[in-house]
């Protein structure tokens, strides 16, 4: 549903390869989705580098679930990979609101250090992160949550 990232992680090359965040149109992909329902399709995953940051139209991700949750025909909504930064409470309220959207999130960190984090270009911290966390866990109690973490970092010890 997007391509790209403008985060600029130090570790990254998404955003030289892929270029800028640059979201598909809601319209478009509503009208795919119901195409895929046509087909047969009943689940349908979310896909972007940094999905979370999905915008078309002036459309937020969640904004985009609860649109897609109303086809019949689709039983389960997921999406992928998410960015801390990017992570809004409409999006995790999403979790607990919309019985389409699977619990599951994944939630690359990086890294345990806020030091290491800052070198990183990540743009949250270690407490940030486990507030969203804490969030998604009281919206949904039974989440699977997974995550990135690299090792070898330059400067990491």
């Amino acid at each position: 549903i997007m391509e790209g990232c403008s985060k600029y992680c130090s570790f990254c090359v998404v955003p030289y390869t892929r270029g800028a965040e640059f979201s598909r149109a809601p319209q478009q992909i509503l009208t795919e989705a119901r195409k895929l329902v046509e087909a047969g399709v009943r689940e349908i995953t979310l896909l972007g580098q940094n999905v979370n940051a999905y915008h078309g139209d002036g459309t937020t991700l969640a904004g985009l679930i609860a649109r897609l949750s109303q086809i019949d025909g689709i039983k389960r909504l997921r999406y992928t990979t998410s960015h801390p930064r990017d992570m809004d409470d409409a999006l995790i309220e999403a979790h607990a609101d919309n019985p389409k959207l699977m619990p599951f999130l994944h939630l690359p960190i990086q890294c345990g250090s806020d030091r290491v984090l800052k070198a990183m270009n990540r743009g949250h911290g270690v407490d940030h992160y486990h507030g969203i966390v804490s969030k998604v866990r009281n919206a949904r109690p039974d989440m699977d949550l997974t995550g990135d973490c690299i090792i070898g970092v330059p400067g990491k010890t």
